[in-house]
């Protein structure tokens, strides 16, 4: 299986839950224990499978841009709505 991108909407009930990239419609659902890191919400990764354990790698660059992104948008908002 080869790598694929995902970012992480949320963790519930000891599972975390990826949606795939850039699309995000397909969901990719993994048991915490499953994984070989552990990852926090809106972290964007890469995902393999490697006999029965998900090999994950964080994306930082990407996480953190993205995660700028969020900011902005939220300040704007703040901004329009005072």
């Amino acid at each position: 299986m080869s790598s694929t991108k995902y970012t992480l909407d949320h963790i519930e009930d000891g599972y975390a839950v990826f949606l795939k990239y850039p699309e995000e419609e397909e969901q990719l659902i993994i048991l915490q224990s499953a994984m070989n890191k552990p990852v926090q919400v809106g972290d964007r990764v890469l995902i393999e499978e490697i006999d029965g354990i998900y090999q994950i790698e964080i994306l930082q660059e990407e996480t953190e841009q993205k995660k700028a992104e969020i900011q902005s948008l939220m300040d704007r908002l703040r901004k329009k709505n005072q």
